[in-house]
This record gives structure tokens, C-alpha cells and sequence, in this order.
């Protein structure tokens, strides 16, 4: 597989996961939450970085640094979803009420008090909801971001083969 068809492979993995999550969430019903709302955004980046490795794949540099920002992407949406499958296995009684929405938090909280508010986690992000094979939401995107680390690990070492 040449390293064009793995970035055009991941990007068209994340556009279906997310088209998935915009279904879900349009006929099923299912709001996300701040924690889900902040995974669709690491998808997101992760296919915007996928999408431009597939376009300057000629450029050592510039497959080294998606490689790099892949990992990275995949790291922090790795935290994230983390951050709800614990929540959603040890509920505290600090996050039993339901919270606002994330766009609701950017329009009146300050940027740090966001995030506090977030990863306090809340009623909603501690609701198993839909699930697939046994697995919730966040149980799945956990494992595809580990899935999406691992390719951009490969792919970077890979490189890093390729010199010598």
C-alpha cells in the first residue's frame, strides 16, 4: 500500500465516521455532549491532516510533519475519549447534573473555565447511550483514535526507515 492510498484510507475512514456521528445525531436523536462535541473536532483535524498528507505526499518534510501531527491529533482525541469512557465507568456525584451545551459555554465562559467545565464531565457525558457490539460511542472513537496513533506511528517510522 502506497503511503497516498493510506492517507486517502484514513481521510475516507474519518469522513464515515463522522458522517455516522452527523446521522446519529440528525435521525436518532442523539445530542452530543462537550466531551463528544470535542472528539467530532479531533476527527475532524485528524481527517484535515489526513486529507493534506494526501496532497503534498510527494514531500518527505511535509509527510514527517502530518505523520507527526497525526499522532498528536490522535493522542489528544485519545485523552478526550479517555476522559468519557471514565466517566462513564466511575459516575461521581459531582458530574450528576445535566450541563449546557458546548457552544452555550463558549458564548459566556471564559476559555479556562470551559474547559473546567468539561472535563468536570457532566450528567450527559456520563450516559453509556448508543451502543454498537457492546461497545458506547466513546468506547469506539477510543479505539479508532488508537487505531489512527498506531497508522501514524507506522507511517512515521516507516519514514524514518526509508532515509537510511
Amino acid at each position: 500500500m502506497t503511503i497516498r492510498s493510506t492517507y486517502l484510507l484514513g481521510f475516507l475512514t474519518i469522513s464515515i465516521l463522522l458522517l455516522t456521528s452527523v446521522y446519529l445525531q440528525i435521525f436518532e436523536g442523539i445530542i452530543p455532549c462537550p466531551l463528544c462535541s470535542l472528539q467530532r473536532l479531533s476527527f475532524g483535524l485528524l481527517g484535515i491532516w489526513f486529507l493534506i498528507g494526501l496532497l503534498i505526499h510527494a514531500k518527505r518534510l511535509g509527510r514527517l510533519f502530518i505523520n507527526f501531527m497525526c499522532g498528536l491529533t490522535s493522542i489528544i482525541g485519545i485523552f478526550l475519549a479517555g476522559r468519557q469512557v471514565w466517566l462513564q465507568h466511575f459516575p461521581s456525584a459531582d458530574n450528576s447534573e445535566c450541563g449546557v451545551s458546548l457552544q452555550y459555554m463558549m458564548q459566556v465562559l471564559p476559555v479556562n473555565q470551559i474547559f473546567q467545565k468539561i472535563f468536570e464531565g457532566s450528567a450527559e457525558c456520563a450516559k453509556r447511550g448508543w451502543e454498537f457490539l457492546h461497545l458506547n460511542m466513546a468506547e469506539w472513537a477510543l479505539i479508532w483514535f488508537v487505531l489512527f496513533l498506531l497508522l501514524a506511528l507506522c507511517l512515521f517510522i516507516e519514514e524514518l526507515k526509508w532515509r537510511k
